[in-house]
C-alpha cells in the first residue's frame, strides 16, 4: 500500500506540472480575439479600401473561425432547437454558419478603428467574455464576445454589439418567422437567403 501511494505521487506531481504548462501555454481569450483582430487589420491594411473576392473568403476564415457555431444556433434556435432532428439541427447549423460567414464581412469598418481597447477578460470556469472598445473619430463600438471551452480551446459563442446580443437578434426573428408560419418555411427562406448571396 505504502508502495503504490510513494509511486502514485511522483505522478500526479508530473500530470499537475503538465497541465499547469498548458494551462500557461494556451492564449487566453483576450490574446485570441486580439491576434485575430491584429491578423485581420493587417490584411485589411494591405487591400485597401477595395476588398477583393479572394480576400474576403480570407476574412471570413479568420474572422469566424474562433466561433462555435453549433452553440450559436442552439442559442438562436432557443426553444425551437430541442424540436429539431439531429438531421434538421445539422443543416440549420450548416446554414446558419454561411449567413454569419457572409454578414461577417459587410461591416469591415469596424476593424479599420484607429484604436482597439480590450479590456481584462471575466472568466468563470469553462466561460469567458471579453469587451472590445473601437474608437473611430469621435464614435466608438463596444463588443462583448461571450467566450466557452470547446475541446479545451476557447470558442465564441455569441456576440453583444453594442447591447444587441446576436443570437437573441436572431432569435427574436426566428421566432416572429416561426410564428407566422412553421419553422420548415422559416429555415426554406433562410436557405434561399443564402443561396442567392
Amino acid at each position: 500500500m505504502l508502495s503504490f501511494r510513494l509511486l502514485t505521487i511522483p505522478i500526479l506531481l508530473v500530470l499537475t506540472i503538465i497541465i499547469s504548462l498548458y494551462a500557461q501555454s494556451s492564449p487566453s481569450p483576450v490574446e485570441l480575439i486580439r491576434k485575430r483582430n491584429e491578423t485581420i487589420q493587417k490584411i485589411l491594411e494591405t487591400a485597401g479600401e477595395t476588398v477583393d473576392a479572394a480576400t474576403k473568403e480570407k476574412l471570413k476564415n479568420i474572422i469566424n473561425d474562433l466561433i462555435d457555431f453549433h452553440e450559436l444556433s442552439r442559442l438562436a434556435l432557443g426553444k425551437y432547437w430541442k424540436e429539431r432532428t439531429e438531421q434538421e439541427k445539422k443543416e440549420f447549423v450548416d446554414v446558419f454558419r454561411t449567413l454569419i460567414r457572409n454578414s461577417s464581412v459587410k461591416k469591415l469598418e469596424i476593424y479599420r478603428a484607429d484604436r482597439i481597447e480590450y479590456l481584462p477578460s471575466e472568466i468563470n470556469g469553462d466561460k469567458a467574455a471579453v469587451t472590445t472598445i473601437a474608437y473611430k473619430g469621435n464614435k466608438s463600438v463596444e463588443i462583448i464576445y461571450k467566450m466557452h471551452r470547446v475541446n479545451g480551446q476557447w470558442k465564441v459563442y455569441d456576440m453583444v454589439i453594442d447591447g444587441l446580443s446576436t443570437a437573441r437578434n436572431y432569435r427574436d426573428t426566428f421566432y416572429k418567422q416561426i410564428a407566422k408560419s412553421s419553422y420548415q418555411e422559416m429555415y426554406s427562406k433562410l436557405k434561399k437567403r443564402v443561396e442567392e448571396k
